[in-house]
């Protein structure tokens, strides 16, 4: 009944694989190609840390030498990986000597860029000495003086100055950049050992006369030319052979971390893990020289949920809170419905909608990275636009559109009842939710006791009838408060039994008690935001019209409200967004999410089923 559908997370098999020892290496690639199996990594023993160690040293050599030479990763998939030791170490050869190829350019490369820095300091300081001088015409004729040139901050230029007084020399100055100075500084030999001293105590950064030479800066740049032919020449030399060594290393590492999972048995060595219920015979079948045994309990399985992929960006949100527990209700659909809809009631306008849902469907389209945030403001917007048309506003614009519920700013009380009555219809399901989860995992203990039980429902429902019979009906509520304290005094007695703590057990009651009329009262930010969502409108078109007037112009009236509905969209949907997940974290998964759940990661194997 409750298998194999969005409602609940996959059912999980736990299962033990006794594998024979001359056919680790082929079995453990069977399963990675079945990309089925969750291996179990808590009993994590490295049982050949040394030929780990060695993959993974040489996956970080071939990975450096392809980003030096700017090659691609090929992703193919690795098929098999024989048993032989001669082949490793022929890969290992072969990798040292590209890498010591690669690695002579890298530091030729390095030292080249290194020297082009300096010759574009040169420049720089060129130009602004050139008022002055010529740094290059100096630095080829200049023979009875010596002259350095230095780039000092203008604070230690003057200190330098006031340092050099007493000299006889020639100091120019120019500035270069923000709160920096180009300076030269013209002297007879015997001044050389100071003013390297100075240098040294104001930090000057010294530029080797050499620098300003043209002819040298053209041999750097043809130096340059030629070690990135010399780059391109090893790409087109290596790189489909370092593409497939490191689709081999990436094979052997997934390979080396299964078997880091082995345990010693009576039988020989061991696997575990679990495999998703549905594709047990599929897996069993693809597997040989192997006896597997299907354990009765799960324990802590993975969770494998089965979210639709317009949902998919709702489960990421989920999971950056706590991934769900095995056994526990999937989240992620009523997640999504009560997001969606707190925040179209919050921002409900269907300009702003539509503006929403046209930016979301452009991040999506243009930006792989940021899909998942795409998706939700484009699913947000459409919600958002549907509740537009519920209150008849389109872009703050009230007379265009015929509301078909009402306008929350001019309906206040309306608005405050809504979010109150909304507020109770999403703590309801999560009790709900809870009581579904208990059923499922045939725990009763939960059904009738603790928070979200079946009990603390009829207390919640209880205190609500309470309230508005006796502060709207205005109507007797005795037999109403009798059963509430009845009630009320069944989960003290529980409480007693589980903790046998009678203190505890009253701040606890009260605590839970409060918190089911304060989660409630937290729902009135929902009609807060509604109004505010219309209030801003009356701002917006307040200083437009006062902004026309003042100016009379038509013009500045219209872009006063596009900048506010500007300031608007974002603002409040930052705003809105913030305030809906906090509703979503803390008011409705408290009584049925617990969280702390273990994704579910299948063992793959030579690149097979990466996605």
């Amino acid at each position: 009944m409750w298998e194999g559908n969005i409602l609940f997370p996959e059912k999980m098999l736990r299962i033990n694989i006794k594998i024979e020892a001359k056919f680790i290496n082929l079995v453990l690639q069977d399963i990675g190609k079945t990309a089925l199996l969750h291996i179990d990594k808590k009993q994590h023993q490295l049982i050949n840390e040394s030929e780990a160690s060695r993959v993974k040293t040489l996956l970080t050599l071939v990975q450096k030498s392809m980003k030096i030479l700017q090659i691609v990763p090929s992703k193919q998939i690795v098929n098999f990986i024989p048993d032989n030791k001669d082949l490793f170490n022929e890969i290992e050869e072969k990798l040292v000597l590209v890498t010591k190829e690669v690695d002579e350019l890298s530091f030729q490369t390095k030292n080249c860029e290194q020297e082009l820095e300096h010759y574009k300091k040169a420049s720089s300081v060129n130009k602004a000495l050139s008022a002055a001088i010529d740094t290059q015409i100096i630095s080829k004729q200049l023979k009875q003086l010596k002259v350095r040139v230095a780039i000092m901050t203008m604070d230690a230029t003057e200190l330098l100055r006031l340092t050099l007084r007493h000299k006889e020399l020639l100091l120019i100055d120019q500035p270069l950049f923000e709160q920096t100075n180009a300076l030269a500084i013209f002297y007879e030999e015997y001044d050389d050992a100071e003013i390297s001293r100075v240098f040294n105590t104001f930090k000057a950064i010294e530029i080797s006369l050499d620098y300003f030479s043209t002819s040298r800066w053209e041999e750097q740049k043809q130096i340059q030319e030629k070690l990135h032919q010399k780059q391109q020449d090893l790409a087109n030399t290596y790189t489909k052979q370092l593409q497939d060594i490191e689709n081999f290393l990436n094979a052997m590492s997934e390979l080396e971390t299964a078997k880091s999972s082995l345990v010693e048995g009576e039988e020989g060595l061991e696997l575990e893990g679990w495999i998703p219920k549905k594709y047990k015979k599929d897996f069993f079948t693809k597997i040989e020289h192997t006896k597997i045994t299907v354990f009765d309990e799960e324990g802590e399985a993975p969770v494998l949920l089965e979210t639709p992929l317009m949902f998919k960006a709702f489960e990421k949100l989920i999971s950056g809170f706590s991934y769900p527990k095995y056994g526990e209700v999937n989240p992620v659909i009523p997640f999504t419905f009560s997001f969606l809809f707190l925040f179209g009631i919050m921002f409900g306008d269907v300009g702003h909608g539509f503006i929403l849902a046209l930016a979301g469907w452009l991040v999506k389209k243009k930006s792989e990275e940021y899909t998942d945030l795409g998706q939700i403001f484009f699913l947000s917007g459409i919600s958002s636009t549907f509740v537009g048309f519920l209150y008849g506003s389109i872009f703050g614009l009230h007379h265009i559109l015929p509301p078909i519920l009402f306008a929350p700013i001019e309906n206040v009380q309306m608005t405050i009842t809504l979010s109150i009555a909304i507020g109770i219809a999403i703590i309801t399901l999560s009790f709900l939710l809870h009581m579904i989860t208990a059923i499922k995992r045939k725990e009763l203990r939960l059904l009738f006791a603790g928070e979200g039980s079946v009990l603390w429902l009829l207390v919640y429902w209880f205190t609500i009838g309470i309230l508005v019979k006796s502060l709207v009906q205005k109507l007797n509520i005795t037999y109403e408060s009798i059963i509430l304290v009845l009630l009320l005094v069944t989960i003290f007695i529980q409480m007693i039994r589980k903790t046998h703590q009678t203190t505890q057990s009253v701040i606890d009651l009260l605590r839970e008690f409060m918190d089911t009329i304060t989660n409630t009262l937290s729902f009135l930010r929902i009609g807060a935001f509604a109004l505010a969502h219309g209030a801003l409108f009356i701002a917006v078109f307040s200083i437009a019209q006062m902004v026309s007037e003042s100016h009379g112009e038509s013009f500045l009236y219209w872009m006063s409200i596009i900048l506010g509905n500007i300031v608007i969209i974002v603002l409040e949907g930052v705003v809105v967004t913030i305030q809906t997940l906090r509703l979503e974290y803390y008011e409705f998964f408290k009584r049925f999410f617990k969280g702390g759940g273990l994704p579910y990661t299948p063992y793959t194997f030579g690149g097979k089923n990466e996605d």
